[in-house]
């Protein structure tokens, strides 16, 4: 980019000031190359800012290397760079961007939807960390259909030309595209291969034989022969059935009137695996069934996102894809989307009638105006509030969310991915080993009441359920996270120091797992068959963790050090963590400052993995002995009173009430009462 053009405004400054115009809080112990002193720069902001123009364009925010962290457009630049270094109720990601800012640009364009077209070049130019994209940045497939030849080929391409031909998709699976394009064949038998059709060969190939071509490189058929069979592709690929098949059934019954029955054959077979295929589609708008509607959702997770498109197309779901996203983590939805919908349509072969989404867009009117340059013809972007557009918009999200959740849950079944994993967390917190048995406590509660702990082992990065345990807080530490934690870490931890002692008495080695030191160790080595722990009948009690990850900050961090100290063991031996789930960040005992792992990587992904299911563990415990609360009831606090007994009494006179009036006799006389627990019943009630 050209910086010497008059269009373009640029503007340093210090990082901690940025912070301070927007509301938060910045202190600066060290000064590094790029500060500036206050006094130089906020009138050089205050400066630059005031020559912002009031014109559409495009902005781009530059780090303190010059590299490209956000791409904007704006209806009015003046405005919009201006309104970043306010004071205001900014969003995490804002604050979050206006942190990293030491430089920005901006360029004029003559309306908004050119500031919008450029917008989108210079996201796939610099694929910015703040703007949502496509997490695979290579080009998707496309279907080609060269309806400029005289015998037109349908085939597969990566890279839209303005070469006459007509372009579906894009497709994000090759898998399948590749099936598409067998049924495709199968109903409508085009050429599929490269041979010149300058001229005509003496014989068809095999795949005349078998009915997937009609051999016009033999001139067996004619021009509008042939192209009435490409034609037909494609009202297929636009989802116009119906078309379709009346042109098919014409062509049947032609062929039936000519005595051609073998032909007549072919196109009923057509037909009915047509009809096969349409019937499996979802009717989704009865009442629209020439319309060309997409729907669009996207949902986030942490730092993975993914959005969904669905195709409908004559009133049916033809087609959808998911599209894994690049995102920072700190987006909502409605950005998300914002992000993903001018990406996609900037890709996208096809624009339709009408888009549905879940969220309120910005700036729609510009959006629809240039769809509708990239359609030729209106575009309408609509939110439905309810009906029948309303329930797919929610089917859409839903498809969205489920195929996210899979894609992060089978993340890590392959195991090298999972030796990969342990090895990206061994080198991050730098520990002796891999950690191959890693525990995970957390703490969960209601304003103090039914405090409860939870541990779960995860052993070469697979969840061990039936290792996992609960515990109940007896401190009665009600809202002090800290104590509760110290509490069941030292139960934990007295455990394991006593069986470790008898252990070693006995010369048996207190590990389940062998020690794999980290050192050399590479994902394509395999790791060592897992050992039966030695330790007598309390044996889980007593294997030693290559980790400790605790749900938590620094204070956890600081409650779970303070126990390690107290029973006196190694923390080179049992090493320590915490993870605080707002920004993923690890802290580790000997850490001044959080560990950061790469966002994409498996071994945050395994360890965002272990948190989330100690506190899946921990919630449901304290959801049950909630629920046991409820169901409690006075006979259960007196002594000689059991489940059995409770259970005849509440049969014999059926409320806690007429058990409070009955006689001792009558009380005696229930089936396992004795006069002994009549006498104490009584006297409790």
């Amino acid at each position: 980019m050209d910086r010497s053009q008059p269009s373009i405004l640029s503007a340093r400054w210090q990082v901690s000031t940025c912070l301070e115009l927007v509301g938060v809080e910045h202190r600066a112990p060290r000064r590094s190359k790029y500060e500036m002193t206050r006094e130089a720069v906020r009138p050089t902001i205050e400066g630059k800012l005031a020559e912002l123009p009031e014109a559409p364009g495009v902005y781009l925010m530059r780090a303190a290397d010059d590299h490209v962290l956000y791409v904007g457009k704006a209806r009015s630049l003046r405005n919009r760079v201006r309104s970043y270094f306010r004071r205001g109720d900014h969003s995490y990601k804002t604050r979050s961007l206006v942190a990293r800012i030491a430089d920005f640009n901006v360029i004029v364009t003559d309306s908004e939807v050119e500031a919008l077209v450029l917008e989108n070049n210079l996201i796939k130019e610099h694929r910015p960390r703040f703007n949502v994209t496509y997490r695979d940045d290579k080009q998707f497939l496309y279907l080609k259909v060269t309806v400029q030849e005289t015998y037109p080929r349908i085939a597969t391409t990566r890279i839209i030309a303005k070469d006459g031909s007509l372009y579906f998709g894009p497709y994000t699976s090759a898998k399948s595209l590749r099936q598409t394009l067998k049924l495709l064949n199968r109903l409508f038998p085009y050429r599929t291969c490269n041979i010149s059709m300058a001229k005509p060969i003496p014989r068809p190939c095999l795949k005349y034989d078998i009915g997937l071509c009609n051999a016009p490189c033999t001139r067996y058929v004619t021009v509008d022969q042939y192209r009435d069979v490409v034609d037909g592709a494609v009202r297929f690929l636009r989802g116009e059935y119906e078309h379709v098949k009346e042109s098919l059934t014409e062509q049947m019954w032609a062929a039936s009137n000519a005595q051609d029955y073998e032909e007549a054959a072919r196109f009923r077979d057509r037909i009915t695996a047509m009809e096969k295929v349409v019937a499996e589609q979802k009717v989704s708008d009865p009442d629209a069934r020439e319309r060309q509607v997409d729907v669009i959702a996207a949902v986030r997770q942490d730092r993975d996102a993914m959005a969904t498109v669905f195709r409908i197309r004559g009133g049916k779901l033809i087609g959808h894809h998911h599209y894994d996203l690049t995102v920072t983590g700190e987006e909502t939805e409605a950005e998300m989307l914002d992000d993903f919908v001018r990406e996609y349509y900037d890709r996208a072969a096809e624009v339709p009638q009408l888009v549905l989404v879940p969220h309120d867009l910005t700036d729609v009117d510009v959006l629809e105006s240039w769809l509708k340059s990239l359609r030729g013809a209106n575009v309408t972007v609509r939110r439905p509030q309810r009906g029948p557009k309303r329930r797919l918009v929610e089917m859409a999200a839903r498809n969205a969310a489920e195929t996210l959740h899979l894609e992060r849950t089978t993340w890590l079944n392959s195991e090298r991915k999972r030796r990969q994993a342990l090895l990206e967390i061994g080198v991050a917190l730098d520990l002796p080993r891999l950690p191959r048995r890693i525990e995970c406590y957390d703490i969960s509660h209601i304003q103090g009441s039914l405090a409860v702990g939870s541990l779960v082992v995860f052993e070469d990065g697979i969840a061990k359920n039936g290792k996992y345990r609960r515990f109940k807080v007896r401190s009665g530490a009600g809202n002090d996270d800290f104590e509760s934690l110290r509490e069941v870490l030292r139960r934990r931890l007295r455990r394991y120091a006593e069986e470790t002692d008898v252990a070693a008495a006995a010369g048996q080695d207190p590990r389940a797992l062998a020690s794999v030191p980290l050192a050399g160790f590479s994902p394509d080595d395999r790791l060592p068959e897992v050992s039966e722990p030695t330790v007598g009948s309390t044996k889980e009690w007593g294997v030693t963790p290559d980790l400790v990850l605790i749900d938590g900050g620094k204070g956890q961090l600081g409650a779970a050090r303070e126990v390690f100290s107290e029973l006196g063991l190694d923390r080179s031996n049992i090493p320590l963590a915490a993870i605080a789930k707002r920004r993923e960040e690890l802290y580790a005992p000997d850490r001044s400052g959080p560990v950061l792992m790469p966002v994409d990587g498996p071994g945050l992904h395994l360890i965002q993995q272990i948190r989330d299911e100690a506190h899946r563990f921990a919630v449901s415990f304290h959801i049950k002995l909630r629920t046991a609360r409820g169901r409690r009831s006075i006979l259960d606090e007196i002594p000689g009173i059991g489940p059995k007994r409770k259970r005849n009494l509440l049969r014999a006179f059926g409320s806690l009430k007429r058990i409070r009036a009955a006689s001792l006799e009558d009380l005696t006389a229930v089936d396992g009462m004795t006069a002994a627990s009549a006498k104490a019943l009584k006297e409790a009630l």
